[in-house]
């Protein structure tokens, strides 16, 4: 008799591309759907870009607040959703087993942390070596209320772009073209308030800012893909360098700097990163393979 494991039919075939088209659109709807409630409230002011309506609703304080938390978390809702629905507990475990992935070495944390203010004081640099205009003070420190924030915000959005978004995609896409996917994405979440009757115009996303800050969060994406990539894919990483970009944004004053001088920076840094860990994994690692994880979990960490 053959003791051979039957192969297993319930596990449904991969399809990385259409479910992650589901999971953006899942956690647009989440943070849009909870959005629109605020906009139309008597609190619409909570939410950047949006303005006052005629007759708002009287909606209390505490639920606007738990409204905005549920829209900040939509991409970790719809990742979870997302993986329930096509792997059920196996593909939460392995979803979910990424927050553990804490040892990593040092430098890792440490370039996520403080690589965009370094990348912010070099655009400065190259500013004000062109005769371009700088701040009086080219330092600011953030307000200590910001890092409550930075604490946690960035998980909600992180276990979705980075988590979940960018190895689904990268398996069909390579790791470059799923940044660049997952930076698209990750830039038209933000700009879900055009889709409110008080938050703007679909205008807006053709215009030089949108189109300003959409190359700038490509280049964010594939720097971020590159240190989630050569990390094994490790979310506190990821998580780092989100709370990384918010730091150098309050850290280094880019005001009154033309924003295109940031852009290029970042950009050239990115592109830095793809040539010299090439497009496939913009890591010296295999994205795919988990021994490296393995490694630094028996203490051998690896650059």
């Amino acid at each position: 008799m053959d003791s051979t494991s039957p192969p297993d039919t319930t596990k449904a075939p991969e399809r990385p591309i259409l479910d992650t088209a589901l999971f953006a659109l899942l956690a647009f709807m989440i943070t849009w759907g909870t959005g629109m409630l605020i906009v139309l409230s008597s609190h619409a002011s909570l939410v950047n870009g949006a303005h006052q309506v005629q007759h708002p609703i009287p909606l209390p304080f505490p639920i606007a607040i738990t409204l905005v938390m549920i829209g900040g978390f939509g991409p970790f809702l719809a990742a979870t959703a997302v993986t329930w629905l096509r792997s059920r507990r196996s593909g939460l475990r392995e979803l979910f087993s990424q927050f553990r992935r804490w040892r990593v070495h040092p430098v890792w944390f440490v370039t996520a942390f403080f690589g965009p203010a370094f990348l912010g004081l070099v655009a400065l640099c190259v500013t004000a070596l062109f005769g371009g205009a700088t701040p009086a003070h080219w330092f600011t420190l953030p307000r200590p209320v910001l890092f409550a924030a930075w604490s946690v915000g960035p998980w909600g959005e992180e276990l979705g772009w980075r988590g979940y978004a960018q190895p689904q995609l990268q398996k069909s896409l390579g790791a470059l073209g799923a940044s660049l996917v997952v930076g698209t994405i990750w830039s038209l979440w933000h700009y879900w308030p055009v889709a409110t009757p008080a938050g703007g115009s679909f205008m807006e996303l053709v215009q030089a800012p949108f189109l300003t800050w959409w190359v700038y969060e490509l280049g964010n994406s594939v720097m971020m893909a590159w240190l989630y990539n050569s990390t094994g894919g490790s979310l506190p990483i990821a998580w780092a360098a989100h709370v990384g970009l918010s730091l150098g944004q309050n850290l280094v004053d880019k005001h009154p700097i033309p924003f295109g001088t940031f852009v290029l920076t970042f950009c050239a840094a990115a592109t830095v990163v793809a040539l010299v860990n090439g497009p496939r994994n913009l890591s010296r690692l295999d994205a795919s393979d988990r021994s490296a994880y393995r490694r630094w979990k028996s203490g051998r960490w690896a650059l």
